[in-house]
């Protein structure tokens, strides 16, 4: 499989400096003791810290205001994520660390640990970086049942969400389908499909699968939408088509061996190697946040994919 690597430029700091920009102090030693900053090594890419943290690469420019791509050894960038919002929050008039604690899920000590702060006095205009949570850390602080969560996938941005009666609980970010961000039209394309899905089939592997990674989550593609394209197009037969119908009316596996494609999942396996957009047309996560999700979504679990 070709894998497609995205580099970005690293300059040193001679380089830096003969730009006129300063090289960081008091923001990278803050990064050693705080897990939403990072310190830059030597080495990385912008799209190598995105992806070993499980981001998207506009997620990552945004909250650290980088309109390009270039990083630099030493560097500290915040590290966003979604609980309820980006975890990189400028302080309200009227705002308190309880609040906002209890906006984002998370305690008040975990706010100032984070935060380097000794008392819990804030000011309008401060930021702060809202600890990472993990996802049943979040369900459980909101009060959420897992009955109620659903999956949300943008993949102009990379992103799969996991929701909550239309809220954003925490987002992720993900790979796709190596033949371009269209939709999938028929087998072998590569390409991620879009449109309403559900989860049909859940599989922990151990060990890894080398693509796979620890888990696997089926998709019910081909949908009905993708059936009523297909029998139009005269790509499969009407028998078929009933049969995608049939399934996706009791929550059951579509037919997987047609002209329109099959075996669509989520997955783990992510990995810098692989590169951007390596899949066949899965959704490909990281093992760390697949194992994450993978305890919180059942069989017949609501999935969206849009571009």
């Amino acid at each position: 499989m070709q894998r497609k690597l995205l580099f970005s430029f690293i300059f040193t700091g001679a380089l830096l400096l003969a730009a006129g920009l300063n090289l960081p102090s008091q923001r990278a030693e803050a990064a050693e003791t705080n897990p939403s900053l990072y310190t830059v090594q030597a080495g990385d890419t912008l799209y190598r810290v995105a992806v070993n943290h499980g981001l998207s690469l506009s997620a990552l420019k945004g909250a650290n205001s980088l309109s390009g791509d270039a990083i630099y050894p030493g560097q500290a960038l915040h590290l966003p994520g979604v609980s309820g919002g980006p975890n990189i929050y400028t302080v309200q008039q009227s705002d308190s660390l309880y609040l906002i604690s209890q906006k984002y899920g998370v305690t008040v000590d975990a706010l100032k640990q984070n935060n380097n702060m000794g008392s819990s006095l804030i000011s309008p205009g401060r930021v702060l970086a809202i600890p990472r949570s993990p996802l049943a850390d979040i369900v459980k602080a909101k009060g959420v049942s897992p009955s109620t969560l659903s999956i949300f996938v943008d993949k102009s941005d990379h992103t799969l969400s996991i929701m909550s009666n239309g809220k954003a609980l925490k987002a992720y970010h993900v790979e796709l389908g190596e033949g371009g961000l269209g939709d999938k039209q028929v087998q072998g394309d590569r390409k991620t499909p879009e449109g309403n899905l559900y989860i049909t089939e859940k599989i922990v592997y151990s060990p890894a699968d080398e693509f796979l990674g620890t888990r696997w989550m089926r998709l019910s593609y081909p949908n009905i939408e993708a059936g009523e394209r297909g029998l139009a197009q005269g790509l499969i037969d009407q028998q078929t088509y009933n049969a995608i119908v049939y399934a996706n009316n009791n929550g059951l596996t579509p037919p997987q061996e047609t002209a329109l494609g099959g075996a669509v999942g989520i997955h783990g396996g992510s990995s810098v190697e692989f590169g951007k957009d390596w899949t066949y047309g899965c959704v490909g996560l990281s093992n760390r946040d697949v194992e994450e999700i993978y305890p919180l979504v059942s069989v017949g679990t609501a999935v969206h994919i849009q571009k």
